[in-house]
């Protein structure tokens, strides 16, 4: 039950991702987005730094300090680096002088179990909420972008985030029918690297791989091959090196992990009653999620399915947009979280 200090606190939403955190403060919007990235001493378990100033140092570090990505497969998989991370983002956010209680609305994979919830809230509380409520992706998203979710009619959204991919019909406030399956951007980087070292003997770091993906990364062949040099380590020579890649190939190596995130969307159809199978139709797929961004996905999704597929208008910050509306509504904090 909702405590009457709702009403007199400092409210933010939490979109904690296994690439990003955003946070929302009710009145401002996003306030911060920075990569779910620390780096720590390993000699003291010191937090050295925190979000784009960690995620800079990758692959740069000496041999005492290491990066912690807290988060994989968009739950908690290092509880006490998470609770650091969360109070140093907070606390930018909100300096420690404000009187008033913390209370969070935060987002949660559509897959996480009991256990992997009840992480979240604990580090969430640990790192200065009094209160945190819970809302999956799924919804958070459809929020964010102002579908009608409380409606009589069936919506799809499908959010591809840094670890997981998850869709999920809704309608009258509530989801119908859902599949995730735990892989997302961070899984196309390290196809990308995994390939390049096992074909060419060659070492790339994950921002070059990452490069790789949105420059000339498809989730289907397009007439022409585009190409691309990347800089890294030879194996063979163990000498510093370059590599022309081309799309063609780099499509060929997402298409696996492609076809699990199409695979999902075709289960969740699968267990969506017919009666609101005609509503997706004419309404279409809505996607979210920075992994949405893929070339091409949208169009792949509708090859298999034939639905149409759209793009949010804000596919990064729709999850982060819809917890933060969450906050100004109590009503349907109360119905939804």
């Amino acid at each position: 039950m909702l405590s009457t200090s709702w009403f007199f606190s400092r409210k933010i939403g939490i979109d904690l991702g296994t690439a990003n955190t955003l946070i929302y403060v009710k009145g401002r919007g996003i306030v911060l987005k920075e990569p779910s990235v620390v780096a720590v001493r390993k000699d003291t378990g010191q937090v050295l730094d925190v979000g784009t100033r960690a995620q800079k140092m990758i692959g740069r570090v000496p041999e005492n300090i290491t990066i912690i990505r807290p988060m994989r497969d968009g739950v908690v998989s290092n509880f006490d680096i998470t609770k650091k991370m969360l109070r140093e983002f907070i606390s930018r956010v909100y300096p420690r002088r404000f009187p008033f209680p913390l209370q969070a609305v935060v987002s949660v994979s559509l897959d996480v179990t009991e256990i992997e919830k009840k992480a979240v809230l604990e580090a969430v509380r640990q790192a200065g909420a009094r209160a945190v409520y819970l809302v999956e992706n799924s919804i958070a998203g459809a929020v964010g972008i102002n579908l009608p979710i409380e409606e009589n009619e069936a919506i799809m959204l499908v959010d591809i985030g840094g670890g997981t991919s998850e869709a999920a019909v809704i309608t009258l406030g509530g989801i119908v029918s859902k599949n995730c399956v735990r892989l997302g951007g961070e899984q196309f980087n390290s196809a990308i690297r995994h390939y390049i070292r096992k074909k060419y003997n060659f070492l790339v770091g994950e921002r070059t791989a990452e490069e790789v993906k949105i420059k000339i990364g498809s989730a289907l062949h397009t007439p022409g091959k585009q190409q691309l040099e990347v800089r890294g380590t030879d194996l063979m020579r163990r000498m510093p090196g370059k590599l022309i890649l081309d799309s063609w190939e780099i499509t060929d190596v997402l298409s696996e992990l492609v076809a699990s995130i199409i695979q999902a969307i075709k289960k969740t159809l699968e267990a969506t009653p017919v009666e609101l199978i005609n509503d997706i139709i004419a309404n279409g797929i809505i996607m979210t999620g920075g992994g949405a961004l893929l070339k091409d996905l949208h169009r792949a999704i509708t090859k298999e399915t034939k639905i149409a597929v759209s793009l949010a208008e804000n596919p990064l910050d729709s999850v982060a947009i819809g917890t933060g509306k969450m906050l100004s509504s109590l009503e349907m904090l109360k119905k939804l979280a």
